[in-house]
């Protein structure tokens, strides 16, 4: 007998449980996603292309740089405006970087600037619109792309 109270107030228990854990979630209808569609929505012309115009704020930084140990590009030295994808401190870092991109075609260096920072430059230019034209080339795949101006 007692056992069998036991399981009474155990199946009980469980049952209320059960019955507590519904979910209260309201479920709403949409009459008309059963309907099948009865019109075609006309073909409209492809929009004309926009020039495209750069969002993305402008960033510089104006820094003295020599090439870092083992550059040999000092042609791009002379150029003033450089597009820099990477810095690193650490020079396996930035050789490994200056590694990918020349392998992709591009004709980058790494550089040394006065504190030891080391700066990945993918292409280097004498106007300043030019590097931003590059920037904008290379954004989707270096988002943090920016113009470092040779200071002398």
């Amino acid at each position: 007998m007692n056992k069998t109270l036991h399981l009474f107030f155990f199946v009980a228990v469980i049952s209320l449980t059960m019955v507590s854990c519904k979910s209260k979630q309201i479920v709403t209808e949409i009459k008309s996603a059963t309907e099948p569609a009865t019109t075609v929505a006309p073909v409209q012309e492809a929009p004309k292309p926009v020039a495209q115009v750069s969002t993305q704020p402008e960033v510089t930084r104006s820094e003295s740089f020599k090439l870092a140990a083992g550059e040999t590009n000092s042609a791009a030295m002379s150029k003033r405006y450089h597009v820099q994808v990477g810095a690193f401190s650490n020079h396996t870092n930035a050789v490994n970087l200056r590694a990918k991109l020349v392998a992709e075609g591009n004709n980058a260096l790494v550089v040394e600037n006065e504190s030891g920072m080391l700066r990945v430059i993918i292409a280097s230019f004498d106007e300043y619109k030019d590097a931003r034209a590059k920037i904008d080339q290379i954004r989707a795949t270096y988002p943090d792309a920016w113009v470092l101006v040779q200071r002398k």
